[in-house]
């Protein structure tokens, strides 16, 4: 039987570590992210601290990545010798991406299989994430698949977000709409449900009951689960994520592996600055 030759390719809103991106040699799909002057690749041409600051300034919107980059992405894939590839898309129910990339994937002579994880920066992330250990560990192309679809299925993500006037402004409201611009001081925590669509899972006043509610909803995702992966990310608050971080490691000390990253650019024009997310993805 012929070797199989394994590529990870991943979208940028999937939020991947940089370090854990470039160790894993994953392919990046980077979505667009336009401002008046131009269109910016997500984490390519533009990086989230340049972006953020733009932000409180200008107005950004986003698009998926274009065919063209898709492609590009899976030609430099075949030039390089792989000959399968599992990519990995945040839901299909926020953006064409995952669609986009099993349509042209279909037009080259590698194996790939898309993965929908129904989900979105860090908690569609930890597909590749895994996808990379699995690799590493020397599993063939069909386990690898089987045990991603397995453990996406049980990944959580969880997002506090400061504001909610960015949701509404990029249409990316999903169920949190009915809560737009009701109560005061309301700093809601949005997670993907099932279909992999944003919905408020909790609502709650002010940021330090917020922030214990989101370790709340942390410990619950975790529950008596042994096998554990946690990753922390942050649009432009850092000292905050390392708060959330601490306070996650000294409940968690059995945790097999923690990340901590950035919220890429694509994410942050519908979340604003300021957003913490917790990814939760369990093994058993």
């Amino acid at each position: 039987m012929p070797q199989e030759k394994i590529a990870i390719l991943v979208d940028s809103c999937s939020d991947v570590p940089a370090d854990v991106l470039q160790a894993a040699d994953m392919a990046l799909m980077p979505m667009n992210v336009i401002f008046r002057d131009r269109a910016y690749e997500d984490r390519v041409t533009i990086t989230p601290t340049e972006f953020y600051r733009r932000q409180a300034t200008e107005k950004a919107t986003t698009a998926s990545p274009t065919g063209k980059h898709i492609m590009e992405a899976l030609e430099r894939i075949q030039a390089s010798g792989y000959t399968h590839v599992i990519a990995v898309c945040i839901s299909a129910g926020l953006s064409g991406t995952y669609q986009e990339t099993q349509l042209l994937a279909a037009d080259t002579d590698l194996t790939v299989h898309v993965v929908n994880t129904r989900s979105v920066g860090i908690g569609s992330g930890f597909a590749a994430i895994y996808a990379a250990s699995l690799r590493s560990a020397g599993h063939s192309f069909q386990e690898i698949v089987d045990e991603v679809e397995r453990v996406t299925a049980q990944t959580k993500v969880f997002f506090y977000v400061p504001s909610l006037k960015y949701l509404q402004a990029g249409g990316r409201i999903g169920k949190v709409a009915g809560m737009a611009g009701t109560l005061l001081n309301v700093k809601p925590i949005i997670s993907c449900d099932e279909e992999g669509i944003y919905y408020p899972i909790a609502k709650v006043r002010g940021e330090k009951r917020t922030i214990t509610k989101l370790l709340a909803l942390v410990d619950a995702a975790i529950g008596d689960a042994q096998r554990v992966n946690v990753a922390v990310c942050d649009g432009v608050n850092p000292e905050l994520r390392a708060t959330v971080l601490a306070k996650l490691k000294a409940a968690h000390p059995n945790v097999l592996h923690w990340y901590a990253g950035d919220v890429s650019p694509a994410l942050g024009v519908h979340t604003g600055p300021g957003l913490i997310g917790v990814g939760v993805q369990v093994l058993d």
